[in-house]
């Protein structure tokens, strides 16, 4: 039926993408064989510029379908000479364009910004990150990272997965388990057969509302008495309650902050304030695009989704002489379960608003999780990375 319609107002048919959902332990530094890498941070005039048009001019050509394509360039904001900082900023320009000219192919198209005199092999987990079916679902997207030999796996990592029952976060409990963490799917009782088909050896539950200060402390309490610590927290629990503005009731919007904006807040100071969180370690924060480009009878939504940028902005800043990153991932339009639910019609308008022309899976999410909480990701910090598809909205 939808490649009737689809054919019908004359869409081709989405690309289906080359996704890798293994464990870094099998294919570290691997990138795919249909990649097209360009080093562009010698650019500081129209010269340099027009030798990456070039570049990608014939490279980008031959990139077959579901190919990658990956910039390297200077960080603008590290950059003081002002032509220098405008040509540098024109790459994520062409960057941008190219990744919705490439989108019907199922081809990404990203860029790192990076320091000068970073080597390539201190960049060695981005790039096979973006080099690869890992970020099948991530384009058009810029990174800032940092040079990093950081050495090491994800074994034995600690790690807590608030939400963890539902799909996104299901899939996320999935992914880390399967790199050898240790798992702790933290969500509400009701949530517990869900949860409890997860658990095994690595994988625990604890039930709880982490609304309530004593759910959460009870939370860290049960991680410090099992594991000693927590290596990895993955705020993704999250709600939604939607009604335009006027005519929202006000327990609508009070459950929606508390739960995504309070709890995450309370939950991760509360773990830095105990100690729990050693130096190395990971928050990610479960944003949305929502929250950069704002969303129809979701002021409550986006106002925490737009707020958990910032937070990670900020305690990214102030955690930075510690080594503990935080970073948000950005969603865009995934197929849950509770977007399956979703008129069909509604649901097909939303996929072709992306580069890809599709929805994303769980899984996505998945493994950018598993990127940023990777050793090697040590470069990242106060980032937001959007896994949306190359979604139109807030581009």
């Amino acid at each position: 039926m939808k490649e009737k319609l689809l054919s019908a107002f004359g869409f081709p048919p989405p690309a289906i993408l080359n996704r890798v959902n293994a464990p870094y332990t099998e294919t570290m530094g691997l990138r795919d064989d249909n990649m097209l890498l360009v080093d562009a941070r010698h650019v500081k005039d129209e010269e340099g510029l027009k030798a990456v048009y070039g570049q990608l001019k014939d490279g980008a050509t031959s990139v077959r379908p579901t190919g990658k394509v990956v910039l390297i360039a200077l960080d603008p904001k590290a950059v003081t000479e002002v032509r220098t900082k405008s040509f540098q900023r024109a790459i994520e320009g062409v960057m941008r364009s190219l990744a919705k000219e490439l989108g019907g192919k199922g081809s990404t198209v990203n860029l790192l910004r990076v320091p000068g005199d970073a080597a390539l092999e201190q960049l060695a987990l981005p790039l096979h990150f973006f080099g690869s079916g890992r970020s099948a679902f991530i384009t058009g997207q810029a990174l800032t990272v940092g040079p990093t030999l950081a050495a090491g796996d994800l074994k034995d990592k600690v790690c807590v997965v608030t939400g963890g029952a539902g799909g996104i976060g299901s899939a996320t409990v999935k992914r880390l388990e399967a790199e050898g963490c240790k798992v702790i799917i933290a969500d509400m009782p009701q949530m517990a057969e869900k949860a409890k088909a997860l658990e095994s050896a690595n994988v625990k539950f604890f039930a709880g509302d982490l609304t309530k200060e004593q759910d959460a402390d009870a939370l860290l309490a049960f991680i410090k008495e099992i594991y000693g610590r927590l290596d990895v927290l993955v705020n993704n629990a999250g709600i939604t309650r939607d009604k335009t503005l006027k005519n929202m009731p006000e327990h609508f919007w009070d459950q929606v902050i508390a739960i995504n904006l309070t709890a995450v807040m309370q939950l991760t100071e509360k773990a830095l304030v105990k100690g729990l969180l050693p130096d190395r370690g990971r928050i990610i924060n479960t944003s949305s695009i929502s929250g950069i480009a704002g969303n129809f009878g979701q002021t409550n939504y986006t106002a925490t989704k737009a707020a958990l940028i910032a937070f990670g902005e900020g305690l990214g800043a102030d955690l930075k002489e510690r080594g503990i990153t935080v970073n948000a991932i950005a969603p865009g339009f995934i197929a849950t379960d509770m977007v399956k639910t979703m008129p069909f019609m509604t649901r097909l308008f939303a996929e072709r608003l992306t580069s890809l022309a599709q929805a994303g899976k769980p899984t996505d999410i998945a493994e950018a999780v598993a990127f940023l909480a990777h050793p090697a990701a040590q470069g990242i910090t106060g980032q937001v990375l959007r896994v949306c598809g190359g979604s139109f909205l807030g581009a």
